[in-house]
């Protein structure tokens, strides 16, 4: 990283001037708090760090705190993806899940193509953490045949652009049982009457990829932590 504080103008060198000698006392100073302090608006504060050679306030900042700049990488769209995932997961929707395999004895766990094998390796995980009936469906003509009044229906997909799910709710609705579906991937099409839906992600893999060719790292990694939340 190069600072190139030759290129400030008066105004400039004055806010770098406070910001270093505020941050001494204030090693917490947010962007609007060092936008009041120097009397300029956030995006004023913004602009002038980008000018200096930072990537944005939060890493200018730790500079003047002396702490350790974290090297930035080039993300691939996918690991951008997976970042944004990670910065804004929600705790409640593991919570929400978990707390419903601990309320029901029988447990079915289905997805359509790769999917498929994420629950295979879901069913596995259960099968060791919780005493409970799991029962991985391989296709989803085996489905109403499983469904008893207190079963939980766990339905895994990315997109839910190629597969039909209301039948199965349906089927759902009619037995009593509780069904849901976890999307990875924002579907505002989807319409289920019968159900509840989450969304792990607000965001989208390339438009381009067929259903076999996306990841389903965010799934993995979804399902990761409602075991983890299953075995505190």
């Amino acid at each position: 990283m190069r600072l190139q504080l030759e290129r400030l103008n008066e105004l400039e060198v004055q806010i770098h001037q406070t910001l270093s000698e505020l941050s001494q006392n204030q090693p917490n100073m947010t962007i609007t708090e060092a936008a009041e302090a120097t009397g300029v608006s956030p995006s004023k504060i913004s602009k002038f760090v980008k000018k200096i050679g930072f990537s944005g306030y939060k890493e200018y900042f730790r500079f003047l705190t002396g702490k350790e700049l974290v090297k930035r990488k080039k993300l691939s769209s996918e690991f951008a993806r997976i970042q944004e995932f990670m910065e804004n997961f929600d705790n409640a929707s593991v919570s929400y899940v978990a707390d419903l395999i601990k309320k029901y004895d029988k447990v079915i766990l289905f997805g359509y193509g790769p999917t498929s094998i994420c629950m295979e390796y879901f069913d596995y995980k259960l099968t060791y953490t919780v005493d409970k009936n799991v029962i991985r469906a391989t296709q989803d003509s085996m489905i109403p045949g499983l469904l008893t009044e207190n079963t939980l229906l766990l339905i895994f997909s990315v997109a839910g652009k190629f597969a039909q799910f209301d039948s199965l709710f349906e089927e759902a609705k009619k037995r009593q049982a509780k069904a849901v579906l976890i999307m990875e991937e924002l579907n505002t099409h989807l319409n289920l009457e019968q159900g509840n839906i989450i969304y792990l992600t607000k965001s989208h893999q390339d438009e381009h990829l067929d259903s076999h060719e996306k990841t389903r790292t965010v799934l993995i990694m979804f399902i990761e932590e409602v075991i983890r939340e299953l075995s505190k």
